[in-house]
């Protein structure tokens, strides 16, 4: 496959589609995506949802085409095949169960450690068992935060233990796998740089992707939180777009695309 001219990675909830009682999704996004392929260029949803949910979410607001990729639980890599079965890209995921599988193991202790800290300190429930790593869920964002105070204070030895928030939920998570290093292997998969990839996300586990790194084309829409929004604008290629969810994705993205174009020389 030849590398895409461009290479799109978009957060699902509250970036791609908005909740009630605002308007779910931009009229003007399926077209969009069409012609994202239709110039030889690639998008794909990056999510903290499951591979599942996350097509569940697409039939439901009837969007397409479909992704060209799906990063799911903000770690894994999927691709379609040309009979809409979903399999692994390379052997990242595979890896990547892998390293969580050997993190949990080592990580036990600690995690038991901070189970009783934030059982005992908050009104958080733990939720174990549903998948590889255990996650938190709060009653509120405010709790969320001293959660993270909580855990940053009580791992701060350990380089391997991160976790990755989006509102009052919580995973823990392997430091070495969050939506940021998996859209960088998507990325050498096909041969396309930095330079080349554009990125919309609007919370706190969308910021390893929008960071310049990582992505030269960063943007949020203006329901993202201030610390999102911070980091777009915080340097060059970043903005905030004018609307929530993919309104403002949209429109941020043609800002900054049509800012490319006028930059260039003349022929």
């Amino acid at each position: 496959m030849a590398a895409p001219t461009f290479l799109f990675s978009f957060d699902f909830d509250g970036t791609l589609v908005d909740e009630p009682p605002h308007p779910i999704i931009n009229p003007g996004l399926n077209g969009f995506l069409e012609s994202v392929q239709t110039q030889g260029s690639l998008w794909a949803v990056n999510t903290g949802r499951t591979l599942f949910q996350a097509l569940d979410g697409i039939a439901e607001h009837k969007i397409r085409p479909l992704p060209d990729f799906i990063m799911a639980k903000e770690r894994e890599l999927y691709a379609p095949t040309q009979f809409n079965r979903w399999v692994d890209v390379g052997d990242w995921n595979k890896r990547c169960q892998k390293e969580h599988k050997r993190f949990i193991k080592t990580h036990r202790k600690l995690l038991k450690r901070v189970r009783a800290l934030l059982e005992a300190e908050t009104k958080v429930q733990w939720v174990e068992g549903m998948e590889e790593t255990p996650g938190v869920i709060a009653t509120s964002d405010d709790e969320m935060t001293k959660v993270c105070g909580y855990i940053e204070e009580e791992t701060q030895n350990d380089d391997v233990l991160s976790y990755e928030r989006n509102s009052i939920y919580l995973r823990f998570s392997h430091a070495a796998y969050h939506k940021g290093s998996v859209l960088q292997e998507l990325a050498r998969h096909l041969g396309v740089s930095k330079e080349r990839i554009c990125v919309a996300g609007d919370n706190h586990n969308d910021m390893s992707m929008l960071c310049p790194t990582v992505a030269d084309y960063r943007v949020c829409p203006n329901n993202a939180i201030p610390e999102v929004q911070s980091l777009v604008t915080g340097s060059p290629g970043g903005l905030i777009g004018n609307g929530r969810a993919s309104f403002g994705v949209l429109e941020g993205i043609q800002r900054l695309l049509s800012a490319e174009t006028q930059e260039q020389p003349a022929p």
